[in-house]
Parts: C-alpha cells; sequence; structure tokens
C-alpha cells in the first residue's frame, strides 16, 4: 500500500472517522512508512534518500497508491510527512505521516503502509533514456552489467516497500517537450527510435526475469510539466509500447488538455493511460491533480 501501518483496526487510539463534506474519511494518524532500520527485505533505506522523500512530501497531499501501482484506484492521500529520530537509537530514523482514506475499502489482511521512490543505480553521461528496476533485480549485479551494456541508458532502483516482490519495471525518455503541432514530428523523427530500440534490445532481457513494464513521459502545456503513464496489456508489451501507439496516446493527451485545461485550471500532475485491447488504443482512466495540504 502506498504509504507501514503499524495500528490495530479497531484501535481508537489509533484512528477514526471524520465527515468532510458529507464524505466518510477514515484517519490514520502519525502512522510509520519508512525507516533506516532493517526491513523485511533485509535492506536498510538510506537517510538521504528518506530527506529527499520528506522534502519532496513537503506541503503536499501524496495519492495513497494500491500496491504502489499507478493503474490501481487512489484510495486517499497522505500528509504532514516528516522524519523523526527513533527514541531507542540516536541514528535511527523514521518517515511519518497521516494517512487519510477517502474511497473504496482498505485490503483484508493490510499489515501496513509505505512508501516508493526511485534512486540512481547506474549514472551515464548524456542519457538517452531511463529504466528503473524494482528489488531484488537491482541487487543482482550481473543483470544490472548486462542493462548497462547500452551506454546511452540511465538506470536506477525502483525501491518499493511492500510485502509483495514487484515485477514491474519503468521506463522512459530523458527528453521532455512542449504538446505543441511540432511535437508530432519530433518525436517521430528523434524520440521513437530510441523507443524501438528500448524495446528490441533491454526489453527482452527485463522479461527473461519475469518483469513487465510501464512507460512515463513528460510532456509541457501551459508551461506545466505533467507526466504521462503508459499501461499496456500484460504479455503484450512490444505491441502496446511501440512508438505508433504511444505517439497515438500523446496525441490523446494534447487533445484533451487543449480543450479542457489552461493556466488557470488546478495543476495537473500526471495523465495514466491504459492500453484498452478491444479499442486497440491507449485511453485516458485517470487525472491526478496536484492537491496542497
Amino acid at each position: 500500500m502506498g504509504a507501514n501501518r503499524s495500528f490495530k483496526k479497531g484501535n481508537l487510539a489509533a484512528w477514526f472517522i471524520s465527515e468532510h463534506y458529507a464524505m466518510q474519511e477514515l484517519h490514520f494518524l502519525n502512522q510509520k512508512i519508512a525507516g533506516t532500520s532493517l526491513d523485511s527485505q533485509g535492506e536498510r533505506l538510506a537517510l538521504d534518500d528518506l530527506k529527499a522523500y520528506v522534502n519532496y512530501c513537503k506541503g503536499k497531499r501524496v495519492p495513497l497508491h494500491q500496491k504502489h501501482s499507478i493503474g490501481e484506484p487512489i484510495l486517499g492521500y497522505i500528509e504532514n510527512v516528516r522524519l523523526i529520530p527513533n527514541d531507542s537509537n540516536v541514528d535511527s530514523w523514521s518517515v511519518v505521516g497521516d494517512v487519510v482514506v477517502t474511497q473504496g475499502a482498505l485490503p483484508d489482511g493490510l499489515k501496513g503502509f509505505s512508501i516508493s521512490f526511485t534512486a540512481p543505480l547506474v549514472e551515464v553521461k548524456d542519457p538517452e533514456s531511463l529504466l528503473y528496476i524494482p528489488y531484488p533485480h537491482y541487487n543482482d549485479a550481473q543483470f544490472v552489467a548486462d542493462l548497462s551494456s547500452d551506454s546511452s541508458m540511465k538506470i536506477g532502483k525502483w525501491v518499493k516497500k511492500s510485502a509483495e516482490v514487484s515485477e514491474l519495471a519503468i521506463f522512459g525518455l530523458t527528453v521532455s517537450f512542449w504538446l505543441r503541432p511540432i511535437w508530432d514530428d519530433l518525436y517521430k523523427n528523434e524520440l521513437s527510435p530510441r523507443i524501438r530500440r528500448f524495446i528490441t534490445e533491454a526489453w527482452p532481457k527485463l522479461r527473461s526475469k519475469g518483469l513487465t513494464l510501464e512507460h512515463v513521459q513528460i510532456v509541457i502545456h501551459s508551461g506545466r510539466e505533467i507526466e504521462l503513464r503508459f499501461i499496456p496489456e500484460r504479455g503484450k508489451e512490444d505491441s502496446c509500447l511501440c512508438p505508433e501507439q504511444i505517439q497515438a496516446g500523446i496525441r490523446l493527451v494534447a487533445k484533451y488538455l487543449d480543450e479542457s485545461h489552461s493556466q488557470e485550471s488546478p495543476v495537473i500532475e500526471r495523465i495514466v493511460m491504459r492500453y484498452e485491447t478491444s479499442l486497440r488504443c491507449y485511453e485516458i482512466v485517470r487525472v491526478e491533480h496536484q492537491v496542497n495540504a
């Protein structure tokens, strides 16, 4: 669950229900969502990474995703994220936050909320593409070395602190671009070959490890950066993430933004698209806005 729950249901000291504009909200206060202590994956999160995460969350309501999956419905948000020392050890720190569930239901047997973030693993000069791989694969030195044979690709860790082992990797391009008439030609002539090379060369290596894949692209509209997330049909990543399908998805987003969004509109942070097999194209499934705490 996108943010580690240390309470038990029914413990009124740990949670309460409030009425807010006729909507029930479930609050879990002061929940530990990360820390520098040894975790269930046998890892210790670096204090600098936790500081960076807290800084990112400052003043925000961070969406509460299920199973760290962008494709699942959002259940609520986490706010008031802060870093505190553990009483038992001056060198041990925890990230805590207030978790608010605004819709849906928490999964039965949920043991906690936890965070996810990306961190660098293999840096390259002037990268053209980015790849983030999950635990335990980022600890596989031979696998990482094999992926590093592409000197144009920066490789990072996608750290997801959950009980389940993740099979999802993310790749994207380092170039962001304005959604103006010229973007189509730029994508076709300059960026499509990078996508095609990744699918031909790197994707088979990921697939051999049982991984699946999503694509991320940053675009600019009304002077603001927006993350586009492409969720392909599992098992058909080759065809769903081909440059032509991605380009068609970006056209759909450009049309949506031109018709319904301006500088005066609420700030959009992410647009999630899922490949619809029956339509043979991507459709917009969710628009995520920036919400300040």
